[in-house]
This record gives structure tokens, sequence and C-alpha cells, in this order.
């Protein structure tokens, strides 16, 4: 009987230990920043703006929150990125080409494209050990007012008029 009831209080002592997300919720009204796992294996975090609509979504492989001390260098398909973007910024949303470029270093490849309503940046890696390219990482940055405006000396914009 006592092991019984010491289990008892153990399971119940367990449930008010972390903190549930309705309960945050409760305490601290709405989030600004999720995370979601889109495909096995790839997240997106969502950054969004006051009007509680994505103003920044970035898509990586997953890794816990308290990262690990080594990097795992864990890398993504290209195709499955391509993919994800089309979900999150379809072609129709992103409005019309204004820029593009890229640049490389070494093994890593950087590819920027600059539309009227969002920018796409992409990270990869050509030196994998597969024979494709793959994608480190991809950045949406959505370009509404009331999001805040990122400094990315990676995305390019128009010449400023003097």
């Amino acid at each position: 009987m006592r092991i019984v009831a010491g289990c008892l209080i153990v399971a119940a002592a367990s449930f008010g230990l972390a903190p549930s997300s309705p309960e945050l919720h409760n305490r601290y009204g709405p989030t600004d920043l999720e995370r979601f796992t889109v495909r096995p294996g790839i997240t997106a975090t969502v950054q969004y703006g006051a009007d509680h609509l994505a103003c920044q979504i970035q898509i990586e492989p997953y890794q816990p929150l308290i990262h690990p001390a080594a990097p795992t260098g864990t890398l993504m398909s290209s195709i499955e990125v391509s993919e994800i973007l089309e979900e999150l910024a379809p072609p129709a949303m992103r409005g019309k080409e204004v820029n593009s470029g890229g640049f490389q270093s070494s093994c890593g490849v950087g590819i920027v494209n600059e539309y009227e309503n969002v920018s796409i940046v992409r990270g990869m890696n050509s030196c994998a050990a597969s024979i494709t390219v793959r994608d480190s990482a991809a950045q949406i940055i959505f370009k509404r007012d009331i999001c805040p405006k990122v400094n990315n000396s990676f995305i390019i914009s128009e010449p400023k008029a003097k």
C-alpha cells in the first residue's frame, strides 16, 4: 500500500514541475515566436509581428533548444527546403523579383532572392558528402511595415537616393 501511495505522490508532483503551453499563454499572453516541425528533422521558427502575422521565418535542421557543445553539421535536402519555401511564401505572395545575387566561400554558398514583398536567403553547402547541394538554413523575411527591419548584409537592396 505504501508503494502505491508513494507512486501516486510522485506522479502528482511530476505534473507540477514544468509549466504547460496553455499555462504559459494564460500567464504571459500570446507568443511572438513559435517553432514547428515542417518535415521530419526540419523546423521552421516563426517570429510574429504585433498583428500576429509572420515577419521572419528561419528554416533549419532540428536542434535542441540548448545546443550540444559540438555542432551537429546536419544539412537538409535542397528539394525539401524549396518545397517548404513554396508552402510558406508561395510565388504569388512574393511579388515580382526585384533583385538576386549570391556568393561562395569555399564550400559555403549563399543565395539571396529579393521580391517586392519578401526576401529569401538560403545557405548551402556544396561540399557535402552527397553529390547534390544541401541547405544548412533558409530565411524568409517579410517586408511589412509592422515587421522589424532586418539589417542583414546578405540582403541586396536598391541603392539609397542621395
